[in-house]
């Protein structure tokens, strides 16, 4: 077995390693636990067609002709990136990706593509959703209007529960995970969350979270 193979064996992040032609000729144990992906169900096969993966802006990344494989080739520096893969479930997982060339054969110019990668997915989820809020905090103030009742006000009409499930929304908890924490029924929390939409007299969860942060209304 190769040293490389050998060192990536007992790595704690996901490794796998491709050929020139992309095919997947190494996985770790890591990569089967992050992707649920077996080693004999991904041997041999281009990476691209397995692991399906795209960035922020729902580019595909992984494809034939791929721009990265391409350059760390050519011995051009990649920093590392982040990257939407799939895992045999069909489900998607945010990933912080690495990659490097590695010399096989020192008599041979045989040189293989190495990745390296990390599950970041709560982390990235929760930085999409900060930047949607900062994105409709934008946009609410562009468009709020001169005569809008004062915050303080709006706060006042709140319960106390209303304002613990605002709270977590700000938190970027989903109506289930609200009802577990609040030990009360989802549909019960929708009911608590319209409430607050009301009073707050906006028409999204988003505007309301915008809105509750924008006022120092949660923390």
């Amino acid at each position: 077995m190769s040293k490389l193979f050998e060192a990536l064996n007992d790595a704690a992040d996901g490794a796998f390693v491709v050929d020139e032609n992309l095919h997947i000729i190494y996985w770790n144990e890591a990569a089967e636990d992050l992707l649920k992906f077996e080693w004999e169900g991904v041997a041999g096969l281009p990476c691209y067609r397995i692991l399906l993966g795209y960035d922020e802006e729902k580019r595909l990344i992984c494809k034939k002709h791929c721009q990265v494989s391409r350059l760390v080739v050519k011995s051009k520096p990649v920093s590392n990136y982040d990257i939407h893969m799939q895992t045999k479930r069909g489900n998607k997982r945010w990933l912080n990706m690495s990659v490097f060339t590695y010399q096989m054969n020192e008599k041979v110019d045989n040189k293989v593509i190495v990745h390296l990668f990390r599950d970041i997915n709560d982390k990235k989820e929760a930085e999409i959703f900060l930047n949607r809020l900062l994105a409709a905090a934008r946009k609410y103030h562009s468009i709020s209007p001169d005569n809008v009742t004062e915050p303080e006000i709006l706060l006042g009409e709140l319960t106390q529960r209303e304002h613990e499930i605002l709270t977590h929304l700000a938190q970027g908890h989903s109506t289930g995970e609200i009802g577990e924490r609040l030990a009360i029924s989802p549909n019960t929390v929708r009911n608590h969350i319209q409430h607050v939409l009301e009073k707050l007299q906006v028409h999204s969860r988003l505007e309301a979270v915008t809105f509750a942060i924008k006022h120092d209304m949660v923390g």
